[in-house]
């Protein structure tokens, strides 16, 4: 069976409401730009009405795959799950809300396909360029600038926005980095970029246009505190080698 161009994988938990907002201008671009592309929905243990959702998209397209986990796990361990699944050329995790315009995917692709030393593209929010639809909040900005001032030091991390929910990879090194991730909530967004550090991959930073979601699961100071935690334990996993 031939491998699709490109994978996007999207996690999913209790969207049945939001699945269908923006998904048609992604299908529309990939079918226009692209021979042949899977998107893959992970559904993370959904009580509401989203498998039923699902289904009935997936029945609609046959470039939808589905994936049904029988149990709440959060993102990161939604999105290692589609990853690892994935057969694109290029795979594109993303959120559910599809914050980031589907142009964005031919930008990404065009870059990867211009440099071929760059193995992974991070969409960030941070860098020239870079553009807010809707204007996130002041409490969420200065949880943002915290959060990257102790990561990036702790780690000795570079890169602007390590947390955007929009980072394409080149196979190869997709499944490299997914492999040794561990964390199973939103710090997996952060320790994709450590794990490609320690593996040697090469990554660089591209502006994306991002709409912020007001209806966003994120909860500033208990998802603070659980990141904050997220950190020490990454810094066991480094000691003991779990990295390499």
């Amino acid at each position: 069976m031939k491998e699709p161009d490109i994978s996007v994988v999207i996690p999913l938990y209790n969207e049945e409401n939001r699945i269908l907002q923006k998904l048609g201008s992604y299908t529309s671009f990939l079918a226009e730009n692209f021979s042949d592309y899977e998107i893959i929905f992970v559904d993370d243990g959904s009580t509401d009405l989203t498998r039923e959702v699902m289904e009935k998209i997936a029945d609609s397209n046959k470039n939808i795959k589905n994936i049904f986990l029988p149990e709440n796990k959060g993102r990161g361990f939604a999105m290692k799950t589609g990853v690892l699944a994935s057969k694109g050329k290029y795979i594109l995790e993303t959120d559910a809300d599809l914050p980031v315009p589907a142009l964005f995917i031919g930008q990404f692709v065009q870059y990867l396909n211009e440099n071929k030393d760059i193995d992974m593209v991070v969409g960030s929010r941070g860098v020239v360029g870079s553009k807010f639809i809707v204007k996130q909040t002041a409490i969420r900005i200065l949880a943002g600038h915290v959060f990257h001032l102790i990561f990036n030091n702790v780690f000795q991390i570079k890169t602007k926005d390590v947390m955007c929910g929009f980072k394409m990879f080149r196979n190869r090194a997709a499944k490299e980095v997914f492999a040794h991730v561990y964390d199973n909530k939103f710090l997996a967004a952060a320790e994709i970029i450590f794990v490609a550090k320690k593996l040697k991959f090469k990554c660089e930073e591209l502006p994306v246009v991002w709409e912020d979601n007001r209806h966003s699961k994120v909860h500033v100071f208990r998802d603070s505190i659980i990141t904050i935690y997220g950190i020490f334990k990454m810094i066991w996993r480094d000691l003991v080698g779990k990295y390499k």
